[in-house]
């Protein structure tokens, strides 16, 4: 059904393909993503100790979650839901703290905790703008990281149980998994590389079972159509265990959002035809139901989800992100909730051959996280954040020396490399953020009318900053043009209406070296800046109208401007360099 796309979708969002055109485009993904979706769910619940019955119905749970939460970000319910496609699935970098909360604690605990992290992950959405700067792509890469290596200790234990009946069955097992996988994503085709999880867990079982350790007696007996032997009365418990696994959560909340946050903006930029600013009132609706998803997550005892990061090279391949094939897939994961023989053989895969194929899955998340801080650019201080808070989250998780005694409660929680790892992570971004060269800020309401007051406001900066005239006078023009692309001088608003749709504007001023910035702060345009200069650069040759002539000229001042729109707030960035370097 795949076929190569152009460098441009054929379909965007609000496009249709023919309907059995879109149900074999979400019956492909549906087939790629289950392959490796219900891993996560039955490690946590076989590792934990739990009865076959609880697997049963953790199995069904995620499933049903996973389908309701996907049509969820495709239908868009309010500020919930980007409106994109955007399936989501188990996250596998939770499994090591899932299987601590239901050993600790039981399913009551890990449900309370998902409920406060699904929690979190909303609050995350609603204050996106303002936890921008704690909450920076630094402390998240970092914590990545950290969880690669928290996750190695699960996967790897994965074959000392198989081994104990057949020494040398596991590792052989898990290297055929982990070769298929791995020469498939090195050397396949963009397409074969979509497959490439499919053919490793085919290749896994049928190297186990010629190896004698794996029996497919399960699934064969497994009905085609039915439910859960057995509803395990999930509840909330907020007991001990719950207190001291809270701060690793928390920050699984953290990671969580920066993964839906990183997919839902390439999302974007391979699902249009045209470039486009990232939408981050998108990101916020994504990131909101992602929130949602965990808080079903809670109710019926599922483990915490993210977004499929193979959603965007499926995109890319087939050229289609209409939501009518996302609605597809969301109803196919739930149909196969009801399915126990599908949802049977991928519950029953062996240790070994999970082993296998997350260890391409740890490898992937520690350079995605490595990716995420370069990408931002690396600096003396962002290099200092990152391996002091990677070294210290990994000597508490393997306990590379000793504490003293500080009760079990403290030493549940300093024994997790996320909990200290991030925390460290977090303290260093923040002491950087209130020891930087203090911002000088401006706020007035937002009227052109103030405009003489900005003005007074950016020549004292420039003189603080020690610029000549000519940088001066620069700043000015840009703050001007800024200024009036967000409060245009609009005659035909009475005083009542101008006085109802009065907004306040708030500017910061730094300088980084030669170069200052200046955000803006204010508004709810639904105009994006950066599309409205992008459009002049590719028709400069028309004459431009009177609303287009602030935006040439902050084009011609400004030497980067980056406008983020968020529900009832945007912020438009802008840098400036001296005109000697301009």
């Amino acid at each position: 059904m795949t076929t190569p796309s152009a460098q441009n979708p054929r379909y965007e969002a609000h496009e249709n393909p023919p309907i059995l055109a879109s149900l074999g485009f979400a019956l492909q993904f549906s087939l790629i993503a289950s392959a490796t979706l219900l891993i996560t769910p039955v490690i946590v619940a076989q590792e934990s100790g739990e009865s076959a019955s609880y697997v049963e119905w953790m199995v069904f749970a995620s499933l049903l979650v996973v389908g309701a939460a996907t049509l969820l970000q495709v239908r868009r319910l309010g500020p919930v839901g980007a409106g994109a496609v955007l399936p989501l699935a188990a996250a596998p970098f939770t499994i090591p703290f899932c299987i601590t909360a239901l050993t600790d604690g039981g399913p009551a605990t890990l449900a309370a905790l998902l409920l406060v992290t699904a929690v979190f992950q909303i609050v995350i959405s609603r204050w996106l703008f303002i936890l921008r700067r704690i909450v920076t792509p630094t402390v998240g890469g970092t914590v990545m990281m950290i969880l690669s290596t928290t996750l190695a200790s699960v996967i790897f234990g994965l074959l000392d149980e198989s081994s104990q009946a057949e020494p040398t069955a596991a590792p052989l097992t898990a290297l055929a998994t982990l070769l298929v996988v791995a020469v498939i994503t090195l050397r396949g085709s963009a397409v074969m590389r979509l497959w490439a999880p499919v053919a490793a867990i085919i290749v896994g079982c049928i190297t186990a079972a010629i190896l004698g350790i794996y029996n497919p007696e399960r699934v064969m007996q497994a009905p085609w159509v039915g439910l859960p032997s057995e509803w395990p009365g999930v509840g909330l418990d907020f007991g001990i265990s719950f207190w001291t696994l809270l701060p690793a959560f928390l920050f699984l909340g953290i990671v969580i959002s920066i993964q839906v946050n990183g997919e839902s903006i390439a999302s974007q930029r391979v699902s249009h035809r045209e470039r486009r600013a990232v939408d981050f009132r998108e990101v916020q609706g994504a990131l909101s139901g992602a929130g949602v998803a965990n808080l079903l997550a809670s109710i019926v005892g599922a483990v915490p989800n993210i977004i499929n990061a193979g959603i965007v090279s499926f995109v890319q391949i087939t050229g289609v992100a209409s939501r009518r094939v996302g609605y597809c897939i969301g109803a196919m994961f739930i149909l196969m909730a009801f399915v126990p023989k599908a949802s049977g053989l991928l519950s029953t895969l062996p240790g070994p051959v999970m082993t296998g194929y997350l260890i391409m899955v740890i490898g992937a998340l520690f350079v995605e996280g490595a990716r995420t801080v370069i990408q931002t650019g690396l600096d003396r201080q962002k290099i200092m954040v990152v391996g002091v808070s990677y070294w210290i989250g990994t000597a508490f998780q393997f306990g590379l020396f000793e504490l003293p005694n500080l009760g079990s409660a403290w030493e549940t929680m300093l024994s997790s490399g996320i909990t200290t790892g991030g925390l460290a992570a977090m303290l260093m971004t923040l002491f950087l953020e209130f020891t930087n060269q203090r911002r000088m800020r401006f706020q007035s309401r937002l009227d052109a009318e103030v405009l003489p007051e900005l003005n007074e406001f950016i020549t004292k900066f420039a003189k603080r900053r020690g610029w000549n005239p000519a940088m001066q006078e620069r700043l000015n023009a840009v703050a001007e043009e800024t200024l009036l692309t967000l409060a245009p001088i609009d005659l035909s608003l009475d005083d009542e209406e101008s006085e109802q749709s009065e907004r306040q504007l708030i500017v910061l001023a730094s300088s980084e070296g030669p170069v200052a910035e200046l955000e803006f702060i204010g508004g709810a345009s639904e105009e994006n800046l950066e599309d409205q200069i992008q459009q002049l650069r590719q028709h400069d040759e028309q004459a431009p109208s009177e609303q287009e002539i602030s935006l040439r000229l902050l084009r011609h001042y400004a030497s980067d401007v980056q406008h983020q729109q968020y529900h009832d707030t945007q912020t438009i960035t802008v840098q400036v360099e001296p005109p000697e370097a301009g």
